[in-house]
C-alpha cells in the first residue's frame, strides 16, 4: 500500500519544511526569506518509518503564476488549487491525508478562508489535518500551542479540527523540538495508513464537487484546478 498526503498551504506556510522533515533529509526546497519556493505541485516519494509515501507538495494559495510571476491576490474563491499534475501522473490517484500548513505566529483570518476553501471541494471524503508551523521560539511545550489559543481559533472556526503543532526547521540547534514535530507527524500518517486508505479516488472526489455546486465550465475547472482540457473534460462528464 502507498499512502498517499497532500501537503497544501498559503505561500510561506512551511510546506517544504513539513516535506523535508517527513522524508528525513532536504528534497525540497526551502525559503530563506520572502521568496517562493513551490512553483508547481511536486511528488516526492518516500519511505517513512515502514510506510511508503507519495508526498504531493502542491503549489501555494496566493503564490505567483509560475508563467507570469503575478501574484493571484488574497481573494480566496479565485485562488487555484493546482491539481492537474495529481491527475496527469494518475487518473486513478486517491489521497488519505491533507496536512494543511499554516504559520502559528501569523494565523489569521486568510487561513480560515484557505481552509473553508480546502474542506469545501475536498473535506467531505479527505481527512484534513491542520499542521501549525514556526514554532520553534515558543518557551512552553508546543503540542499545547493549539489549546492556549483556543480563543482566537475558535473565532476564526478552527478549534476542535485535528492538528499538529511544529517547527520545520531542523539543525543541532532544533534537535530536540525537531525529532517531537517529526513524530507527531509520522503519527497522523501511521493513523491513516493503519486504516487502509481511501477508496474514493481524487477524480470522483472533484466530480462529487461539481455535481453539488454546479455551474462549472470546462475553461473554470481548468483555471481553478490548473487541469488540462482532458482532465476537465473528464470531470464534466456524467457517470
Amino acid at each position: 500500500m502507498v499512502l498517499n498526503v497532500l501537503v497544501m498551504g498559503e505561500i510561506g506556510s512551511g510546506k517544504s519544511s513539513v516535506v523535508n522533515l517527513l522524508v528525513g533529509r532536504n528534497v525540497a526546497e526551502i525559503s530563506s526569506g520572502t521568496g517562493v519556493c513551490t512553483l508547481k505541485t511536486t511528488r516526492h516519494e518516500a519511505t517513512v518509518e515502514s510506510m511508503k509515501v507519495h508526498i504531493w507538495e502542491v503549489k501555494g494559495f496566493n503564490e505567483p503564476d509560475s508563467n507570469t510571476g503575478k501574484n493571484l491576490g488574497k481573494d480566496t474563491a479565485t485562488l487555484g488549487m493546482e491539481l492537474g499534475p495529481i491527475l496527469n501522473a494518475d487518473a486513478d490517484a486517491k489521497v488519505d491525508v491533507i496536512l494543511l500548513c499554516m504559520l502559528g505566529p501569523k494565523v489569521k483570518m486568510t487561513t480560515t478562508r484557505i481552509f473553508e476553501s480546502v474542506s469545501n471541494v475536498l473535506g467531505r471524503h479527505i481527512p484534513i489535518v491542520s499542521v501549525v508551523t514556526g514554532l520553534e521560539l515558543e518557551k512552553e511545550n508546543i503540542k499545547n500551542w493549539w489549546d492556549r489559543n483556543q480563543k482566537p481559533l475558535t473565532r476564526m472556526g478552527l478549534q476542535g479540527t485535528e492538528h499538529a503543532c511544529i517547527t520545520g526547521l531542523q539543525g543541532t540547534k532544533y534537535a530536540a523540538i525537531s525529532k517531537k514535530s517529526r513524530e507527531s507527524l509520522v503519527s497522523i500518517l501511521e493513523d491513516q495508513y493503519s486504516r487502509g486508505g481511501n477508496t474514493i479516488s481524487l477524480e470522483s472526489v472533484l466530480k462529487e464537487h461539481i455535481r453539488q455546486n454546479g455551474g462549472y465550465k470546462k475553461r473554470t475547472l481548468m483555471k481553478q484546478f490548473k487541469l488540462d482540457e482532458g482532465v476537465a473534460q473528464r470531470l464534466l462528464q456524467r457517470d
